[in-house]
């Protein structure tokens, strides 16, 4: 039998930025190869640029991670999208703002991405016996470890109509908070 049976599913993670062109579609398309069957990932805009796809600086400065996105359709965010997710993972204090007024207070399960990956480097691993259920499990134990010893929502830099060398940075520090949630939680497929 395979590591997801009927009872299970895959943890649904949400990344959300401003337009959903630049930083969430990178997050989203990064962790999905990243995370495998363990999650659903999907990523959502405050003010999403329908009609729009992914940039071109994204586009490219992902293929130096060996990273491609298929066509994106960038989706505003809101509470219904909020509700359905196991963890969010945010770019900004804007974004996390944003959340906590749709949501009516702190999300539990909504985080900077920086912010994840620094309480990730203390806070207790996730428990589950597949990485879908650890992954699952994930908000919790953020939440745990903000509560004990908060960390600072330090935000991603909006690469958005600035030069290639900005997106090839937003990029490197995307693909190392990724890399961080990977191996806490062990969500590495196999």
């Amino acid at each position: 039998m395979s590591e997801h049976s009927e009872n299970t599913r895959p943890a649904r993670v949400t990344m959300v930025c401003t337009g959903n062109i630049c930083r969430s579609p990178a997050m989203h398309y990064l962790a999905q190869r990243e995370w495998g069957d363990a999650a659903e990932v999907t990523s959502a805009g405050i003010y999403a640029e329908i009609g729009l796809d992914a940039t071109r600086e994204m586009r490219q400065t992902a293929a130096r991670h060996g990273l491609t996105f298929p066509r994106h359709r960038p989706t505003q965010l809101d509470r219904a999208i909020l509700s359905r997710a196991d963890l969010v993972l945010v770019a900004t204090q804007q974004h996390a703002r944003w959340i906590e007024r749709e949501w009516g207070g702190v999300a539990p399960h909504a985080f900077g991405i920086k912010e994840a990956a620094e309480l990730a480097q203390r806070a207790d691993a996730p428990a589950g016996d597949t990485p879908s259920a650890r992954l699952a499990a994930a908000a919790a134990a953020l939440h745990a470890a903000r509560l004990e010893d908060p960390a600072p929502v330090r935000s991603l830099d909006d690469p958005w109509a600035r030069d290639q060398a900005t997106y090839d940075r937003v990029m490197d520090e995307i693909v190392e908070d990724i890399a961080v949630l990977t191996a806490w939680a062990d969500l590495a497929p196999r």
